[in-house]
């Protein structure tokens, strides 16, 4: 089912698909293909808003897909094909975050087809939209599972480019003020070490020992999060790459994608009311040796898929 959201500033019109089966109720905005809303046996667990405004503001990038890069890239400057390219200075430190200002998030998508479990939402970025190269044309498949919500991106281009995009949609399993009393566990060996721009040193650095040491798992508490935890070198087929719970509800997140790493970032900018879960490739990976690529080819197709799945403890 499609209804009207809302209008933009531009006074684009916004809509908003609802998808539903007997665990999960789901509406995607066509702004950002954001997950709007998920509810999960009549609860909700993702942050969410009934005002398009708010999704403008204090909620930028809540439940969207971000791109065409996710994440920072450092000094907005990348070389692709050995040519630089000047990208979308869209932070104050001069990093271009999510694929610039008029990333994947901000722009309106079209609605290729849907059903009542499933919906297709596609997008067009122009040749050196936001700075980068290449005409890239994605696709966004929603499709709910028994309890799952699985996220299918493919996209393809007519000239090298950068391709990497995610989900950001932001966690809350309790309906609790903040996901400090959460605990998470992330099937990795190592993070990003970041600098004061919250970009990649360009270390790979061991989580036994440090404060974001989550291979077993354990609350969130106040720990400041906005890594990357390495899950693999490349992109692989899908498997387990995070867990998230809450006590307090009994529900359990579990995250299973293709891609090579997790972004967990506390959502400190709105008082940690959430926690952006958000499978990726590395961030900055273009500017560093030996991180994994995020090259698309003419020739290739990007293809990545995540999966979200909720259950819940039986009380006793």
């Amino acid at each position: 089912m499609i209804t009207h959201f809302g209008f933009l500033p531009s006074e684009q019109g916004v809509s908003n698909l609802t998808l539903e089966n007997d665990n999960l109720t789901v509406g995607i905005l066509t702004y950002g293909a954001s997950v709007q809303s998920l509810m999960f046996r009549g609860q909700p667990v993702v942050l969410s808003s009934d005002n398009l405004t708010d999704y403008l503001d204090r909620y930028i990038y809540c439940g969207a897909i971000v791109g065409r890069v996710a994440n920072r890239i450092a000094h907005a400057r990348a070389t692709v094909n050995g040519i630089e390219h000047s990208l979308d200075e869209n932070e104050t430190n001069g990093n271009c975050l999510h694929g610039g200002g008029e990333g994947s998030s901000q722009q309106v998508w079209s609605v290729l087809e849907h059903g009542p479990q499933y919906g297709v939402l596609t997008l067009e970025m122009a040749d050196g939209h936001m700075g980068f190269p290449g005409h890239l044309k994605v696709q966004v498949r929603y499709q709910l599972l028994e309890s799952s919500l699985r996220v299918e991106f493919t996209a393809t281009t007519d000239r090298e480019t950068l391709c990497a995009f995610a989900p950001h949609i932001y966690w809350n399993l309790s309906g609790e003020n903040t996901i400090n009393a959460h605990v998470m566990q992330v099937d990795a060996e190592h993070y990003l070490p970041t600098d004061e721009n919250n970009v990649p040193t360009g270390q790979i650095a061991p989580m036994s020992g440090t404060q974001f040491d989550f291979r077993e798992t354990r609350a969130l508490g106040a720990t400041a999060l906005d890594h990357n935890f390495c899950v693999s070198r490349e992109r692989e087929t899908l498997r387990p790459v995070l867990h998230l719970g809450s006590e307090h509800s009994g529900i359990s997140l579990e995250v299973a994608s293709t891609e090579s790493g997790v972004q967990v970032y506390d959502g400190r900018h709105i008082d940690r009311s959430g926690l952006a879960i958000e499978p990726q490739v590395w961030p900055d990976a273009i500017n560093h040796t030996g991180f994994p690529s995020m090259v698309l080819k003419p020739e290739d197709t990007y293809k990545a898929v995540t999966e979200f799945k909720l259950s819940q403890r039986a009380h006793t």
